[in-house]
């Protein structure tokens, strides 16, 4: 016992001193900053779930079939790209509550749909919901502006936390230098080491409805967008 306790010793001075050595070794303030913004939508994705029941496999299927047709008519009608429908091969779910001896099952089909033409929103979605057989609807929406909004809220971040931190600085009568480490998360080890809550990245938040609210399905929300940075600057 006693040579497993000093063992246990070694190894908590050595984490300790690793520790250490990435702590900083100079004067520094450590602070975050976070720029968010609200966006219009320009892209929209939907899934939903295709589900038939027949006691007769084969009608449950062709009328499996026969629902799919209708749906990829309705995206057609909408000038929908192939490209951007997914729908997944058929499977077979046994039926809950089914009587014992032969089984009895659910066919079932996931579809996923993106729509990059938002003025068709209404059009599809509407048609979808109205449909029978279809069920588990749940939506997303994005901007295809992604990347430059991105760039965009990172810099208001970076200047917000530099603001933070001249605020700081000033008010211990220091002038703050430059900027010594930059994360888009937590600084690793410096800010647990000191027990600092960093900001998170948070990026996007896409608004998401569901069932059972199907007539919400069709509205088309602003998102809230935000990115979040932690610094570390020197002192002067």
């Amino acid at each position: 016992m006693p040579k497993r306790l000093a063992l246990a010793a070694v190894l908590l001075a050595l984490a300790c001193q690793a520790g250490a050595a990435e702590f900083p070794d100079y004067p520094f303030i450590h602070t975050s900053g976070t720029g968010f913004t609200y966006v219009a939508p320009d892209l929209g994705e939907i899934d939903f779930e295709v589900s038939l029941f027949d006691a007769d496999p084969e009608l449950a299927r062709r009328n499996l079939e026969a629902r799919i047709a209708a749906i990829r008519a309705v995206l057609e009608g909408a000038a929908v790209r192939a490209a951007d429908i997914d729908i997944r091969d058929v499977r077979r779910d046994i039926r809950k509550g089914a009587p014992a001896g032969v089984p009895e099952y659910d066919l079932k089909c996931g579809v996923h749909i993106r729509i990059a033409d938002l003025s068709k929103w209404k059009t599809v979605v509407g048609a979808l919901i109205a449909m029978p057989d279809l069920d588990g609807f749940l939506i997303g929406f994005d901007s295809s502006r992604r990347e430059q909004i991105e760039g965009e809220l990172t810099a208001e971040a970076l200047k917000n936390a530099r603001r933070r931190a001249e605020a700081i600085a000033g008010g211990v009568g220091r002038k703050l230098g430059l900027a010594s480490a930059v994360s888009t998360g937590d600084l690793k080890n410096v800010t647990r080491a000191v027990g600092l809550g960093g900001a998170q990245s948070v990026g996007y938040r896409n608004p998401v409805k569901a069932d059972p609210d199907r007539e919400g399905l069709l509205m088309i929300v602003p998102m809230k967008l935000s990115q979040s940075v932690d610094v570390i600057y020197r002192f002067k």
